[in-house]
């Protein structure tokens, strides 16, 4: 969901075909503020929106280095720090070390993927979100668009052409700050 506080539209929709038919008229005329509610995930849509890579996996790549840093850090500053020789073996050795710097590069990996997808889905969400409408949980879907007057009236004739079953109007009077999530 988007964080833009500002004036919408919901239109809500009865059938996954009308759904795809109101986002490819919005494409069209690169519209491009939307957001689709959806009760279960849906190839066409996702097909449809074309949505990014997700960026989780950049905070599970920078968990892993961090880890394997840390392992060998951790394990050089050891040995360096308390030096025992026993038996002629050398004081730097590689196999031990390297096992303590794959198990941190796993430890700090998953707990970097886990913060990056709390972070990513915005969870946890504590306040219902202005477009809620029952129907969404159950078997119909929507398109809530975000704009100015102007805008959501043009919009709204359009997402009425593509098979609306019932559109919501939520206007606020200028906003104070405009935030949109791509």
């Amino acid at each position: 969901m988007s964080a833009y506080k500002g004036s919408h539209i919901l239109s809500i929709y009865a059938t996954i075909d009308e759904l795809i038919d109101g986002i490819r008229e919005l494409k069209k005329k690169k519209k491009m503020k939307f957001t689709v509610i959806s009760p279960v995930p849906h190839h066409a849509i996702e097909h449809e929106l074309h949505p990014k890579p997700s960026p989780v996996r950049v905070f599970t790549l920078l968990g892993g280095l961090f880890g394997f840093s840390l392992g060998w850090a951790l394990t050089y500053y050891a040995t360096e720090s308390y030096p025992l020789i026993v038996g002629g073996k050398p004081l730097l050795s590689i196999p031990p070390y390297g096992i303590i710097a794959y198990i941190l590069t796993i430890l700090f990996g998953a707990l970097a993927t886990v913060v990056g997808f709390f972070l990513n889905a915005r969870l946890p969400e504590f306040v219902i979100k202005d477009a809620y409408d029952e129907r969404l949980s159950s078997d119909h879907f929507a398109i809530q668009y975000y704009g100015d007057e102007n805008e959501l009236n043009e919009v709204e004739s359009l997402l009425k052409k593509s098979g609306t079953v019932q559109i919501h109007k939520k206007r606020v009077e200028a906003p104070s700050q405009k935030y949109f999530v791509d």
